[in-house]
């Protein structure tokens, strides 16, 4: 029987690789080492076991075609913009792209932040239905779902997920309140969607950071019960963004086997320090 963990001291796999990334400053280091005794689990043994896995991509890839990969994907948009968000899993660099793409791979077959806190995990059966997004923003003290109208600002690190309901096919996207597009997920802008899993919430392979972009930023997954292509998407995506006065409210110009969901997250003016 498993034992349910405390949302607000359950420490997610995902910060332990940031860790292991040397992305963590001394304060933040120290947190995830607390959370991560208070779990009964050993930092140091799965650093170690991180740095293992990655030797093993490194010795089994090419490190220069590996990091090229991971930093082409770190810096890619579907509109060429690029820097705008820095993705967390699979960067810095400081790491052999290797060891980088190592922890991507890693994280793309771990359970949600509802999973870890003894909610759902990848197997549990999510009845048909509603697709929805779901995002999470870290906290020190715990992961915080955040809800549609929530404050968020510059700097806040953010896991997207989704649950698929009834349709197979799917990509995740966002605009902001600079009239950009960002595709989430799929994590390049190929010919088509991506297929959805139908197992409870799924989390992106990626976490990453907002940037400062103003006013809002709005998440759409858009889904079909068969494969349909991308560029359509992408580009009522960018018709919408670009009237910022209305995109918080409208839905994406899309044919009626297209079925869209969307949560947008309010981002109040912030100081320049």
């Amino acid at each position: 029987m498993a034992t349910r963990k405390d949302a607000s001291s359950s420490c997610p796999d995902w910060l332990v690789e940031r860790l292991a990334l040397g992305e963590l400053d001394a304060v933040a280091a120290a947190d995830v080492r607390r959370r991560l005794a208070a779990e009964g689990r050993d930092a140091d043994a799965e650093l170690a076991a991180l740095a293992r896995s990655s030797r093993e991509i490194l010795e089994a890839h090419e490190p220069e075609h590996v990091a090229a990969t991971v930093r082409a994907r770190a810096t890619q948009t579907p509109n060429g913009r690029a820097g705008a968000r820095r993705w967390l899993v699979g960067g810095p660099l400081a790491l052999a792209g290797a060891a980088a793409l190592a922890l991507v791979a890693r994280s793309a077959a771990r359970p949600t932040p509802d999973a870890e806190a003894g909610g759902p995990a990848l197997e549990d059966a999510t009845p048909k239905g509603r697709a929805e997004v779901g995002i999470y923003r870290h906290r020190p003290s715990g992961d915080e779902r955040l809800t549609d109208g929530a404050a968020a600002g510059r700097g806040d690190l953010l896991q997207l997920t989704y649950r698929a309901g009834a349709d197979s096919f799917g990509a995740l996207l966002s605009i902001d309140g600079r009239g950009h597009v960002t595709l989430h997920w799929p994590e390049s802008a190929g010919a088509a969607a991506a297929r959805l899993s139908g197992k409870g919430e799924v989390r992106l392979p990626s976490a990453y950071e907002l940037d400062d972009a103003p006013a809002f930023e709005r998440f759409f997954l858009v889904t079909a019960d068969a494969p349909f292509p991308l560029a359509s998407v992408l580009d009522a995506a960018r018709a919408l963004a670009a009237e910022p006065r209305v995109a918080r409210a409208r839905t994406l110009a899309l044919p009626s086997s297209l079925h869209q969901a969307s949560l947008t997250l309010a981002k109040p003016r912030q100081e320049t320090p």
